[in-house]
């Protein structure tokens, strides 16, 4: 069982390989930052500091024009479109539906200091490629990880054969080499340069696992239960002929288990539920491909209970993120 525990991305940990522009202007509508000493009408959106916002009431005079979107002074000026990051800071929100996207790749460039991990959630794409260097232009800590296609696992032969395979949607790396100056290059690309490439969620940190007694292997008990959430909904016709529009929501995956841990490292586990808690955390139960339905990014809440003098249980609920 595998929780990684996110470090806050700023812009500060972007390196000069991004590809994707703190303004981008490509996308649709076009990202226009805002500009102290401006008027602007009611309703007129602007980005600042990852962010959409929106003026609320007019500005047009001194101090107002000032006060930056997101500011205390700007509370009743700009509102914040918590769906709306900027195209680069797409990935580093709490949702997976907030992608960033190019035509033909997505490539970021982080410095993020101290990390052991990495997990990428909401990939489209055909091939992913990583490296993990000591600083800028250093050697590499890790052999890199080169044009890997993102082909899921076939469930058998007729589906590898004859099957509409699917691609793969996310993918980790642990025990990251520890590095003060760690380079970390994603980049998903197309086939095609023209399609457009995305990624919904990047989230680098320090992996946790929950082992079980003794051995060194994981402590996640079978009943393991991961469920589907359709936030879809009708919208009933106003002809009231008892037909309805199908509304498409967005969709979740919830997951809940239990570990059996040494007693020992009960409290290593409670201090890990208070660290996550509240965050969207990146988690799965097992590398191995017959349990990759069991990861998800979400909202991890559970219980830590020493059952017996050797043994602690930990029950954890994940309420995916959409």
């Amino acid at each position: 069982m595998n929780i990684l525990i996110p470090k806050v991305i700023t812009s500060a940990m972007f390196g000069a390989g991004t590809n994707i522009p703190d303004v981008d202007t490509s996308t649709t509508p076009a990202e226009q930052a805002w500009v102290t000493g401006t008027t602007y009408a009611q309703g007129v959106r602007r980005t600042w500091n990852g962010y959409w916002y929106e003026c609320v009431q007019a500005i047009n005079a001194s101090p107002q024009n000032g006060y930056e979107p997101g500011s205390a002074n700007a509370a009743t000026w700009w509102l914040k479109d918590e769906r709306a990051p900027t195209n680069r800071m797409a990935p580093f929100d709490k949702y997976l539906f907030t992608k960033a996207r190019r035509a033909g790749n997505v490539t970021f460039v982080l410095n993020p200091g101290f990390v052991t991990g990495v997990a990428i959630y909401g990939i489209e794409g055909d091939k992913i490629s990583i490296s993990v260097k000591a600083g800028t232009g250093g050697t590499d800590l890790i052999p890199p990880v080169v044009n890997r296609d993102l082909w899921a696992q076939a469930f058998g032969e007729w589906e590898y054969l004859f099957g509409d395979l699917q691609r793969g949607t996310y993918f980790t790396l642990k025990d990251l080499p520890i590095h003060p100056n760690v380079e970390i290059t994603i980049t998903v690309t197309r086939n095609n340069p023209a399609v457009e490439a995305a990624i919904g969620f990047i989230s680098v940190g320090t992996w946790k696992t929950l082992l079980a007694p003794i051995a060194n292997t994981s402590g996640v008990q079978y009943g393991v239960e991961s469920s589907t959430q359709d936030y879809s909904y009708q919208e009933e016709s106003t002809r009231r002929d008892g037909t309805y529009l199908d509304v498409q929501g967005r969709l979740a995956t919830n997951i809940n288990l239990t570990c059996v841990i040494d007693s020992i490292q009960a409290p290593a586990a409670k201090l890990l539920l208070d660290q996550i808690l509240g965050k969207a955390v990146a988690m799965e139960v097992s590398e191995l491909p017959k349990y990759s339905h069991l990861a998800t990014v979400g909202k991890i809440t559970g219980t830590v209970r020493s059952d017996t003098w050797p043994t602690a249980s930990v029950s954890l609920q994940i309420k995916g993120n959409v």
